[in-house]
């Protein structure tokens, strides 16, 4: 059940990372996604805003698929679960915290940068993995090299971190590769000078993109 629910989340391809720092943020950004036609965003718990923002658009917006992420410990495992995230993301592999997950049947993907860390997630059951931070380990060159000694485990990753507009497609194109994350879409800026028509048509730019270089998607 929780693999579908990711699969059918990420089919788009994109996950924007969001960051609010106040709840009057949330509906404006979420909506303007929405506009530009994407149905998934992940809500990031860097800031105290966090759970209340992923109240607002469950309550607001059901059709929006929405994770929560940066899950750094069961606390805020918890708190996103509550606050009725659909599933979350970590930016590294913390065996309790995917513990915690496995046990709550919460959809869950752990982030990763090592050959080790694939493999004790995979044992774990955990078939999507974010790998973070993707520029920095190698991006493209890095996911291609270890599509062949992984491929039995049939382990799909999603890139974070160094992903752009301008290179997306690299990773798309690559059989490992379920989807690509950032915060390019809603900079802080355009969320802090509410610019919601550079956010919708920054998302619309992305999904053309996509269609056009990946029309199988």
């Amino acid at each position: 059940m929780g693999n579908r629910l990711l699969h059918t989340a990420l089919s788009q391809k994109i996950l924007p990372a969001v960051t609010f720092s106040s709840a009057d943020e949330v509906l404006p950004v979420a909506e303007a996604m929405l506009r530009g036609g994407l149905r998934v965003m992940e809500v990031t718990f860097r800031t105290t805003a966090a759970a209340e923002a992923i109240t607002i658009i469950r309550k607001n917006l059901p059709e929006m698929y929405l994770g929560a992420g940066t899950l750094l410990s069961v606390t805020q495992l918890k708190q996103a679960r509550d606050a009725g995230a659909q599933f979350g993301l970590a930016p590294g592999f913390n065996p309790t915290v995917c513990k915690n997950a496995l046990e709550n049947h919460f959809p869950f993907i752990p982030g990763v940068m090592t050959p080790s860390e694939i493999e004790s997630a995979a044992e774990m059951g955990f078939e999507i993995l974010k790998l973070f931070p993707a520029s920095q380990l190698g991006g493209v060159h890095f996911l291609r090299t270890i599509q062949d000694p992984y491929q039995s485990l049939q382990t799909l990753f999603i890139p974070m971190g160094g992903v752009s507009l301008h290179n997306m497609n690299e990773y798309l194109h690559l059989k490992n590769v379920i989807a690509v994350g950032g915060s390019w879409l809603t900079k802080g800026e355009f969320i802090r000078d509410g610019q919601l028509d550079k956010i919708t048509e920054s998302v619309k730019e992305a999904l053309l993109k996509i269609k056009q270089q990946l029309p199988d998607t």
